[in-house]
């Protein structure tokens, strides 16, 4: 046996018997950057990055979307559809707003401020919100639906310009090849927490209706947004224990405006976010229905709805580890597709499902927890192929234009919702379909074409990879 020569990277290359060379990385690191972080500053702060989630969670639970959704519906307002539609999509068209972070990063705080101040904002807007609901304190049932959409998008747009600190700081806190664990142990702490939030804002909101008057059923909904508000303003803590993780800048940076545009010349990050448009574009069209369908057709109460939503989320928790371990090993592309497959299937469930049988649409949920492959690879992959210094232009662009794709669309889907709901329209084999399954039908054959959409994406070859054997 021979080593040959180091390479620059800190790779050895051994030759054996003059045949075989046999190629590995070390950790020389003979022109790689010191990390960040010594080894027990990145340990205390993946356990800070942890707790952060899980009580995050918690508040995400308590006050989730369908939350919101059935607090509206308890407004009567006119033109509900739309209204959800709303409910839904505006945070994320507001969600443009986003493409200012890398550009407010760094100029008015650092990540760690910009994240504590940003989230700190959110969990207050969120608080506000069940005051709007409120029988009486605005004037019509019109305008407490607008201020609950106005709150609920704020809301969201203060987490979002947060989310794009947040990861740019998680890209620094956890290296590269253990990046996958990392993520599938956080993702695991934030299903754990949004199943607890959930089950108990579902238990509460059935003892409440089963125990009060009808004309107090707000009031059922009202109490778990606000305590979930409490717990997503306390998630600020353990970020607040965390290190900065981030070099020491003396000047304030000058606005590169030529990095916010990079990610849309990168050929590579393109095919990534023409994924996440399609994936948000279809998946959007049947969110409104997906949302009103089980409470208004199914006629399924919100302690069921939650306690499938739980499930889900427990069957995400105890595959979450093994999913990010498996991404580290194979990579993300190859375990996203696996995913992707089953996920796509869930507005069939829906399809199938009517009043006398609704329970087919409980299928649904069991494939979707397969959603914990692409929660996990989605971000993993799109750090990686963004340039680690000057990343936060890519982060941003991620999400804006993802969820620019999700609100059109979900905007889309309550419009017609509102315009063909009630119809029946004929099958051009004999027989007729009503809108609810027309809607589902088209979903997941939208769906099945972000499958063809993930396949043309590029996943840079994982360097850590410890051996690497080749013919000599």
């Amino acid at each position: 046996m021979l080593v040959r020569n180091i390479g620059n990277n800190g790779t050895i290359h051994v030759s054996l018997a003059g045949k075989i060379t046999v190629s590995f990385v070390t950790d020389l690191g003979l022109k790689k950057p010191p990390p960040l972080l010594p080894i027990s500053q990145r340990r205390w702060a993946w356990k800070m990055a942890y707790w952060n989630a899980a009580l995050w969670a918690i508040g995400n639970g308590l006050t989730s979307t369908t939350l919101v959704i059935f607090l509206a519906l308890e407004l009567g307002a006119k033109n509900l559809g739309l209204g959800i539609g709303l409910v839904l999509a505006m945070p994320q068209m507001l969600g443009l707003l986003r493409l200012s972070a890398p550009v407010l990063i760094g100029r008015i705080a650092d990540r760690k401020t910009f994240c504590l101040g940003t989230f700190l904002y959110s969990g207050l807007l969120l608080f506000c919100l069940p005051l709007a609901a409120a029988p009486s304190m605005l004037r019509s049932a019109g305008m407490s639906l607008a201020a609950l959409v106005i709150l609920w998008t704020l809301h969201h747009l203060m987490q979002y310009l947060g989310t794009i600190a947040l990861f740019s700081w998680l890209a620094d806190v956890a290296p590269l090849r253990i990046r996958g664990r990392f993520f599938g142990f956080r993702q695991r702490w934030l299903v754990a927490g949004e199943a607890i939030g959930a089950l108990a804002c579902g238990l509460f909101s059935y003892w409440w209706m089963e125990n009060h008057a009808e004309s107090l059923r707000w009031i059922g909904y009202a109490i778990p947004a606000g305590l979930g508000a409490w717990f997503m303003i306390a998630a600020i803590v353990p970020l607040w224990m965390m290190p900065k993780a981030e070099k020491v800048v003396h000047k304030r940076p000058a606005i590169d405006w030529k990095s916010l545009a990079r990610p849309f010349t990168d050929s590579r990050f393109l095919r990534l976010l023409l994924f996440g448009c399609w994936f948000s574009f279809s998946t959007g069209l049947t969110q409104t229905m997906q949302t009103t369908f089980p409470a208004q057709v199914l006629h399924v109460a919100l302690l069921t709805m939650l306690a499938v939503q739980t499930a889900m989320r427990l069957g995400q928790l105890s595959i979450s580890p093994a999913l990010g371990r498996m991404i580290d090993r194979v990579g993300n592309k190859a375990v996203m597709l696996f995913c992707l497959v089953l996920t796509v299937q869930g507005p069939l469930f829906y399809f199938f499902s009517t009043p006398q049988e609704p329970w087919w649409f409980v299928g649904a949920w069991i494939m979707w927890i397969a959603y914990a492959g692409l929660n996990i690879g989605l971000p993993n992959l799109m750090l990686k192929l963004a340039p680690g210094q000057t990343n936060t232009p890519y982060i941003a662009a991620y999400f804006t234009v993802t969820g620019l794709c999700y609100a059109a669309n979900t905007i889309l889907g309550g419009w017609l919702f509102d315009r063909y709901g009630n119809s029946t329209f004929e099958f051009f084999l004999g027989g007729s379909l009503d809108y609810n399954q027309w809607i589902f039908l088209i979903g997941w054959a939208a769906r099945c074409l972000g499958i063809m959409a993930l396949l043309l994406v590029i996943e840079p070859e994982n360097k850590h990879l410890g051996r690497r054997m080749s013919a000599g």
